[in-house]
This record gives C-alpha cells, structure tokens and sequence, in this order.
C-alpha cells in the first residue's frame, strides 16, 4: 500500500514497488534552493532511510516545482556567513549527508528535469544513477566560480572522480551549463529521455541496476602526485591567459587543491570545504555576489507587465538592426526586417542562421529561427506587429521621416521602439501623434554577447509603454535596465568618458597599443580604440559630438579623417587596426609599465567622473543601477562589483583630491556633490 509523507519543503511518497519517490518543492521560494531548512529536513529524511534501508528497495530525488530541479544553495543564505569557520562547518555538514546518500546500500536516482546547478548538481553527483530529461530547459552545470567561489558540497571532488581531471575540472573552472545531451556525452548522466518517460526509467534503473560507472585507469594514472603536479601548472598556465589569480581567487584555488590532495580520499571533501571557507570573505567572492545580487534586480525589472511579442517588425537591417533581428528570431518571435538594400537583409538572414546554428544546435530548430525571420523591403509588417524598432543610423531626419510611416501604418495598440544610442527621444517622438507610444530600447554590440538593453523613458513615455518594453526584454533572455532621456542615457554616457580619454591620449601622440592595454589593465574586455573598431568608427563619430563634446574637437576630426577614408572598424577590415576574415591583425609593442599605469587611472578617472554625473542628474536612481549598467552593459570587470562600488574601496579624501583636478583639465567635467553624498 502506498505511503505518502509531507515535509515543510520536501514530500515521500512510497509506491506499490516500495520505491521512496523524495520531490522537493521549497515553500516561499519561486525556484527550489538547497537553503539551511532544506537541508535540515534532508538530514531527517536520510537518517530514516538509513535506519530502515530493507523498507525500501530505492530512492528516486526529483521536483515538485516545474520547470526546474535544484538550482542551487541559497544565495541570499552564502553571502550572509561572514565568518570562515561558520562556513567550513555548512560545507563539512553538507558532504557528510551527501555522502551518507551516496552510502546508501539502495539504487538512489536523482531524475533531473530544468535547471540543475551548483548545490543540485552536487546532490545528483552523490546519486548512484543520473537521468535527464531531453527539454530545452534541462540545464546541468556548476557554475559557483561566477560568484567567487567553487563547489563545496563535494562536487568539485565527485565530478572529477567521475568525469576524469580533464572534463571535471574545465566543467567547474568554466562554470558552464551543459543540456541534457552534452551532459550524457560526457558522462554527467546515464541516460537522456523525453520527460514523459522520465519516471519510467527511474523506476528500471532502480530495478535492473545497471553497473556504476568505475574509475579509469586513466583517472588513477592523473591521481599520481607528480602527474598532479605536472598537470596543474599546464592548467595555471591556461587559465592564466583568461583570468589573473589576484581577481579570480576561486579556479586557482580549485587547481590547487586537486593538487595539493587529490580526489580519492576523504581529505579531498576537507580542503574543498576549507578552500570555500576562505573565498566567501574574499573581495572578489563579495563583489560578484553583489553583481549576482545586481542581475536578479534587473530581471525583476517589468516582472509585472502582462505583455508578450509575438511580432516585431524592425526598421533597419545594418549590424545592429540585423542583429537584434536574428536575436530575436532565435528566441522564438516572428520578424519582418524592413530595409531599402537587399543586400543588408540578406547579410541579416546569414547572420541569423550563424547564430542559430550556435544557440540551437538541432536542424530543425536552426531552420524553425530562420523560417521565423522575414525580409520586408515594403515594410508590410507594421501594419500586424505588437512592437515596432527603429534601427536605422544616427540621422534625425531619417529617424522622423521613418516614424512618420510607422505612425501611420502600424495597429493602435503597438509600441513604438528606437534603438538610438544618444539622440533624445522626446526630439525623436516630436512627429508622433502619441508620443506616449515611444520607448527606448537600447541594445549594445555585439547583441549575442551583451547581456543588458537599455529601456529608456521619454519625456512623454507612460508607465505601461516602459513596463510592457522591459517585459519584451525579458522575453528574449536580456537585462532590461531602466533610464530616463538623456544624451547617451548612461552606459554609452559613462563609457564616452572611456573613449574621450583614449582619444585624447592619441592625439597626445601615444601608440594604439599602449592605449588598448592600459584599458586592459583596468580590467575591462576591450581597450577603447579596439571598442571603437568594433562599434564601427561612423557610429562613434556620430554619437561622439553628443556625449563627449567641446574637449574633443580632435577626436572628433581623427574619426571624420578615418570615415572619409572609408575606414569605419572591423565591419571594413581597417580602421585603427587592420583584420584579416574579421579577425584583427596584432603588432608586438613594448609597453611602458608607468604609462599604463597613468593611463588606467585617467581611464577610471573619466569614466567615474561620468557615473558619478548621471546619478546626479538621475538618469538612474540609485549606485546599484550604476554599477549593473557598466557590468553588463559595458564590460566592467564584475570582480570589482561595478564602477562605484570600486570607487567605494579607495580613499576618499585622495579620490575627491585626483576628481577635482581632473575636473579642472576638462570642460565637460562638472561637479557631482549629490552623486557623491551617495556613494559614500
């Protein structure tokens, strides 16, 4: 006779096979988290099962809360311990249940459907068997390094004992999520199935008992500990060309204590938890906890809107215009892309089925994106579309003459969008007989790799408009970010102050190169003349006289120089760097280490200077937005936690000295008292 028991958090369900079904569905939590209260219940669950291991012929974990399995610890919870010991002693506790599970003398299947991270990754490690469903949603990963830390239940241990030193280590070093087939492929999982058959096979695994994966000879061979040695400076050395170990604590730790211990005895499960223990009160650890902190803020943002695309009609098919098109077709919605040149709008349809092939993997889903993207050089798609984007260059006559058409064809109901990088919106929307109807929404380039989209408030934007523009945003996997009307809006302002630096340096006769690095000194992905290239140098010229003004008469001419030469960037093979198919051709240069140094500050300097102006003139309404507009938007390193929470670590009497005199030297730099009185 079936039994059925009920936990605050978790529920046991015994069948008529004796087989103890555990489903877990955190009470007040949208998504199931390993939280403290969990955990406890687990315990409780585990010593029954422990004590009366013949009452049951096996366990089977699986969710109560669809789409998703276990997405992790807590969050909220680790980044509350403050003391080392307090930590070490959850992550110790935790791997003792954890391994109790794997002791258990009875089949224990974790049966994996949705998002299955860190903590729940872990968990499933310590299962004897690991099914996944074939969804799109199944997502298998341990991606704690993206908050500063490594697995600490044991499943930096487990993954390598399982999946060998090479496959288990870069899994946990990169952080990546893997679906269901990459996952069975690697030997994450046992078997793939559709979710409908997902119980069914459970049930077999439990029954049949299927032989356990066994270590390798190849395992044991990298167990060795000069072949430990060997390999983790062959590792160090590879990750050293993406990450520095004085900004990124967290994968070197990792490598070492493989290193230093190994992974087949019990010391292995004590340096992980040490090892965690110390990164959680590393400044790294805390700061990428506030840019996680930061991303849940912004996907909040427009929660509440009942608003759903179905269509978008995009005027517009240069590199962002084509871009956005592909992005959005590739996320599911219908597309028409209106452009005058076919050639544009096929380069746009290429584009999609690249990214598509990237992002979706299987046949019929690339060719399903690209059936989705219609080329419409008339623009017969205003008149069906829910939301409408102007893509178009930085003209304001263009952008009137096409709002007029679009104001004129398009349903009642449509939002209107313009994708300008600085012009105003309330000058945009003077042709509109609603300009209510007009939003901003903002992407960055290059679309697939830039997380966030501006939605921007005009001076006659309402409420609903910019709240059914975030929703969109949300739909299509971006962060929206909300800012009001100014030229620029804020990330393009703040990364002006950026650009107007390199600029400056340039005409002051300094190489290309020298400039570049000191852009990577300070952190971020891309020096400003690199950044410049890859924008496309007309696009800089264009929004160049709005956001960086009368101090840049000769950045100004450097970029009209190279437009009339037809050097426009990387979309021409040559602007201030030669490419050869795209890639960009690089020259060895001495570096200077003082001038990188005098640079990377005058970069800071210029970019702060430009955050700290458009919290005073509330473009956003708070340091936190800030902060997330320049991580997401503009490359910031996240190790810091975003330009004002960096500026926070320093003196402030001697940064209030160095603002004021690079304040006195430009013309552009005024004063934020306000600004500052938040900030600290």
């Amino acid at each position: 006779m079936a039994k059925t028991k009920v936990y605050k958090n978790w529920s046991l369900h015994e069948d008529e096979n004796k087989i103890l079904w555990v489903a877990l569905n955190v009470a007040n939590e949208e998504v199931n988290v390993l939280n403290f209260a969990v955990l406890q219940e687990l315990e409780t669950i585990v010593a029954d099962i422990k004590a009366n291991p013949n009452n049951t012929s096996g366990v089977v974990f699986i969710s109560d809360k669809a789409p998703d399995f276990i997405v992790g610890a807590d969050v909220k919870e680790i980044a509350a311990v403050n003391d080392v010991n307090d930590a070490v002693s959850h992550m110790r506790k935790t791997q003792t249940l954890f391994s109790q599970i794997e002791a258990l003398p009875i089949p224990v299947v974790a049966a994996i459907n949705g998002f299955c991270l860190g903590g729940g990754t872990e968990l499933a490690l310590a299962c004897h068997y690991r099914l996944a469903s074939d969804e799109k949603h199944t997502q298998i990963g341990l991606p704690e390094v993206k908050i500063g830390i490594h697995p600490g239940f044991g499943g930096s241990v487990r993954a390598i004992r399982l999946l060998g030193v090479f496959q288990g280590i870069g899994l946990v070093l990169e952080g990546r999520n893997v679906d269901a087939l990459q996952a069975k492929k690697l030997g994450l999982v046992d078997d793939v199935m559709p979710l409908r058959e997902l119980r069914r096979a459970a049930v077999y695994y439990i029954q049949h008992k299927p032989k356990v994966k066994k270590n390798s000879w190849m395992n044991k061979v990298t167990e060795i500990p000069f072949v430990r040695n060997l390999l983790g400076a062959l590792f160090k050395k590879k990750l050293a060309t993406k990450v520095k170990s004085e900004q990124y604590p967290a994968p070197y730790a990792l490598i070492d204590n493989w290193v230093n211990v190994g992974t087949l005895e019990e010391k292995a499960f004590a340096a992980e938890a040490e090892s965690v223990g110390t990164l959680l009160s590393t400044p790294t650890c805390r700061n990428l906890l506030r840019v996680f902190f930061l991303q849940g803020k912004l996907k909040a943002t427009g929660k509440e809107a009942d608003f759903k695309v179905r269509h978008i009609h995009i005027v517009g098919a240069g590199v962002m215009g084509g871009d956005i098109a592909a992005w959005c077709a590739v996320h599911g919605l219908r597309v028409t892309l209106q452009d005058p040149s076919l050639q544009a709008l096929g380069s746009a349809v290429s584009r999609t089925y690249e990214l598509a092939k990237k992002r979706l993997k299987k046949k019929h889903l690339i060719q399903a994106a690209v059936d989705r993207l219609c080329p419409d050089p008339s623009g017969d798609g205003i008149a069906h579309a829910e939301l409408i984007l102007e893509a178009a260059v930085e003209n304001l006559a263009l952008k009137h003459e096409i709002f007029k058409q679009i104001d004129a064809r398009a349903r009642p109901d449509a939002i209107f969008a313009t994708n300008t990088s600085s012009l105003r919106l309330a000058d945009i929307a003077s042709v509109l007989t609603q300009p209510q109807r007009l939003v901003g929404i903002h992407f960055f380039n290059p679309v697939a790799y830039m997380p966030l989209v501006e939605v921007v408030k005009g001076k006659h934007t309402d409420k609903t408009t910019i709240a059914y523009a975030a929703a969109f945003v949300k739909q299509i996997k971006k962060l929206p970010l909300p800012v009001e009307d100014a030229p620029g809006f804020l990330v393009n302002q703040i990364i002006g102050g950026y650009f107007a630096e390199g600029f400056k340096a340039l005409a002051a006769g300094e190489s290309i190169q020298v400039i570049d690095a000191a852009g990577h000194c300070l952190g971020l992905p891309m020096g400003p003349l690199e950044l410049a290239d890859q924008v496309g140098l007309d696009v800089c010229l264009a929004v160049s006289k709005n956001l960086i003004g009368d101090d840049a008469k000769t950045a100004q001419a450097v970029l009209q120089g190279k437009v009339d030469k037809g050097e426009l960037g990387r979309k021409t093979q040559k602007g201030f760097y030669n490419y050869v198919k795209g890639k960009r051709v690089r020259a060895k240069t001495a570096l200077d280490p003082e001038k990188l140094t005098v640079l990377e500050r005058q970069f800071f300097l210029g970019m702060l200077n430009r955050a700290l102006l458009c919290l005073d003139e509330a473009v956003v309404n708070s340091v936190d937005l800030v902060d997330a507009g320049v991580v997401f938007g503009a490359g910031f390193p996240p190790f810091q936690g975003g330009i004002l929470q960096y500026a926070r670590t320093m003196d402030k009497q001697n940064l209030a000295k160095e603002l004021a005199c690079y304040r006195s030297m430009n013309v552009q730099a005024v004063e934020a008292t306000s600004a500052w009185k938040l900030l600290w």
